[in-house]
């Protein structure tokens, strides 16, 4: 690559950077603005109720769309499958970028086809088991891809962890409720992991591409400090919801 292309993608993708924060900031600082009622919306440390409204009222065009066209959820919770897919595949691929933002489609499509169930109260038993099913597919299935990309690396072991982390996070929660006790504390819920992730990725990339040779190596580390940051804080959370039941249950059975 001669210095002029390579100057070129720099500056591309110093552009392309400074366009999404400056979009995000502009949008979100514009919703924020507005009087809404957060009460019903939630929240986490990460996310606060103010992000989720904000990105919730942008979906509601594609909600409205899925059931006027009449899409099932279930639909949609296969195509979340077949984009869980695509991002394996990128990741492996290197084509990071991509995945990341095929990342952050794929847990969209979740948040969707809950919201359509309940406008056109089409939810069922089945269709919280495929959900919860394709979940664990989709997280698994994106972290393997990425394994392959680190394969040659200690981050490999990161990846594994990270995986470890949410799965167990997911674990927790459904045997909890199985012995009829909630669980939704935490600090990193499957949002939170999406949005850590995908965000990583692609901030990650375009970093890779501005920095160029000028940095030295470890190459990628924006991405590597979020799968870092991920592997300890999903397992920090599986280990707080562990706390936090075996404190429920206890509670409950002196009751």
């Amino acid at each position: 690559m001669d210095f002029h292309t390579s100057t070129f993608n720099q500056a591309f993708a110093l552009a392309l950077l400074g366009c999404i924060i400056a979009t995000a900031v502009v949008s979100i600082g514009g919703y924020l603005r507005r009087p809404h009622d957060l009460s019903t919306v939630g929240g986490s440390t990460v996310l606060r109720p103010g992000i989720r409204g904000w990105y919730f009222e942008n979906l509601q065009p594609f909600v409205d769309l899925c059931v006027r066209w009449g899409v099932r959820p279930t639909y949609l919770s296969c195509a979340q499958l077949v984009g869980s897919v695509l991002v394996a595949a990128c990741y492996g691929a290197g084509l990071l970028f991509t995945a990341g933002w095929l990342l952050l489609c794929t847990g969209t499509f979740d948040i969707i086809d809950g919201r359509v169930a309940r406008r056109t109260n089409s939810g069922s038993r089945r269709g919280a088991f495929l959900d919860s099913v394709v979940d664990r597919f989709a997280d698994s299935i994106a972290y393997l891809g990425l394994m392959i990309f680190f394969r040659d690396s200690w981050v490999v072991w990161a990846v594994f962890f990270a995986l470890l982390g949410g799965l167990m996070v997911s674990y927790v929660r459904a045997r909890a409720e199985g012995l009829g006790a909630q669980c939704t504390v935490g600090l990193l819920q499957r949002a939170e992991r999406y949005v850590i992730l995908g965000f990583g990725t692609i901030f990650g990339s375009l970093v890779e591409h501005i920095s160029g040779s000028w940095l030295p190596a470890p190459h990628y580390w924006l991405i590597i400090v979020t799968i870092v940051v991920l592997a300890v804080l999903s397992n920090l959370t599986a280990l707080q919801r562990v706390r936090h039941v075996w404190r429920v249950l206890g509670e409950s059975s002196r009751a």
